[in-house]
Formats: C-alpha cells, structure tokens, sequence
C-alpha cells in the first residue's frame, strides 16, 4: 500500500538504537521501546508479518506500561488516520472524504493522546514521504493541532550535549560585511582627489577612511538593531540537526523559545548560561 523511501535515505534517530532487545528490556531506552512497539503494529495493521512473538509482545506492553508510556494503549484507528494522512499528502486517497472527517474529530478529541499521533507521523512520513511531502504533511496537520514531531522520552533517543557555543567568527564576520560599505564611502574621496590629480598622503587619507567607516557602521549597527551581537549554536536535543540563534539589540534576550524545522522539537536556549535549559519536556541541570 504504501511505498518506502530508497534504503540510503535514512531518517536520524528514527530507529531503534543497536544494542537495544526486547529480550532484556533493560537495554533499551524509553523510546526504543515506543519505536519498537510502533513498528510492530504499523506492521501488523497493514498486513504484513507481526514481528513480535506473543510472549515478547506482552513483555514489550508490560514495560511500556511501568514506564508510563501512553503507547500500549495505541488505537486501531490512530493509525488509520496517520495511513490517510500520508496518502492525502501524497495526492492519494485510500479512504473516502468522509471517512477521513471522522477520523480527524477522532484525533483532534483525543486530546493529551495527539502527541502518540504525532510521533506516528512523524516517524512513518520520514519514511514515506519526500521532503515536499512531509512539510505538507505537517503543515496539514497544524490546522488539527498536531504538531508533527518526535516529543518527551522518544527524544532521549539522542544524547547531544545541552551546552551551546558562541559562534564568534559569524559575528566578526557580519559585522566586517556592515562595514564594507562606510569604509569604501570613506575611501571615496581620497580616491576622487587623486583621479584630479591631488595627492593625499597614504596614512591622511586611509585614517579619514577609518573614521567614517568607524561612525558610519557605529550608526548601522544601532539602527539595524544589531548591537551587543552574540550567535549561540548547538543540536536539536531531538533529531541532532544544528541549532543557530542570533541574540542582540539594545537589551538582548536571555532566553529564546526555539522549534526545530526538521523534527518540530521546541527547547529553550538560554544565552547567559549558554544552556538548553529545556528539551523534550526535561530540563538540563
């Protein structure tokens, strides 16, 4: 029913993690588990082989439920509706119009439980979709309220580093390219004089330049609102992807609410401290 992405074309952190067995739980993440229980059932509804025996799939639910994860109660229709949802966004359809209507009231009423919903689609359109596809994706599924990512435990699937660094040479660099225009304005009239035949001395003429250049991107900066510049960079504490922020102005921020565009994961960048302070719904110490 549905066609597969080329096997290069790997999604980060989508997978269950190598050294991970239902066979002793313990080597397994949280979101190992979810993954694995995912694609057991993705599987099985859509008719294909279950991968999972009978006394390791009620191992997998028993964890799952010590875990307080919400996934073994995962619904039969969740995951019709995340069937359609992929389609629709490639242009097919595998259930009528109304049909689908009903599954997105279903999926918009289950309210905590839409975050399941999200991972689902998250996981599978990565897998199925191209780019294009995927942003419509999610961008269909906003309008419900569903914010397509992976979310809470799914994302200690990656163990980045909270800490973020300050990117110091794009600042130098921003700030050389502000400048390039006052200085060459400051050059000109040493240049123009010369073109008439009256020579400046070389440290005269190259000191004005300096000056105007100095208070010409001086004035720039403040009114571009770039003042006090500082670009902080670090991963996606979720999918890994970079993160780059730019705080400045008269009074910076401390703090910045950033969304990553590629798994939708939202955190806190805190520029003092230099810190994630808040990823997937945990805070870093």
């Amino acid at each position: 029913m549905f066609r597969t992405r080329a096997t290069g074309d790997e999604t980060p952190n989508v997978t269950v993690g190598p050294n991970c067995s239902i066979d002793d739980p313990s080597t397994c993440t949280l979101a190992d588990l979810e993954m694995m229980y995912v694609d057991a059932l993705w599987n099985y509804y859509n008719g294909g082989k279950f991968t999972l025996n009978d006394e390791q799939y009620d191992r997998l639910r028993e964890e799952l439920n010590w875990q307080g994860s919400g996934f073994p109660t995962l619904r039969r229709y969740e995951i019709e509706f995340v069937q359609a949802a992929i389609s629709y966004s490639r242009g097919e359809k595998i259930i009528d119009d109304d049909k689908y209507e009903e599954l997105k009231r279903r999926v918009k009423a289950a309210g905590k439980r839409t975050e399941v919903t999200a991972l689902l689609l998250y996981t599978k359109g990565k897998q199925l979709l191209d780019e294009a596809e995927f942003e419509l994706l999610s961008k269909d599924m906003l309008k419900l309220g569903i914010d397509v990512g992976m979310r809470g435990a799914t994302c200690t699937l990656s163990k980045t580093s909270p800490e973020l660094e300050s990117d110091t040479g794009s600042v130098l660099s921003m700030y050389a390219a502000l400048g390039t225009a006052p200085l060459l304005i400051g050059l000109a009239p040493g240049i123009l004089l010369g073109l008439v035949g009256v020579k400046l001395p070389a440290a005269l003429s190259l000191g004005f330049a300096i000056t105007i250049a100095a208070g010409l991107t001086y004035k720039l900066v403040n009114y571009t609102n770039l003042q006090n510049a500082e670009i902080l960079k670090g991963q996606c504490p979720c999918c890994e992807m970079p993160i780059k922020q730019f705080f400045g102005g008269e009074k910076p921020l401390e703090e910045f609410e950033h969304k990553c565009q590629a798994c939708g994961t939202q955190c806190v960048l805190n520029r003092p401290r230099k810190l994630i302070v808040t990823s997937g719904g945990l805070k870093s110490t």
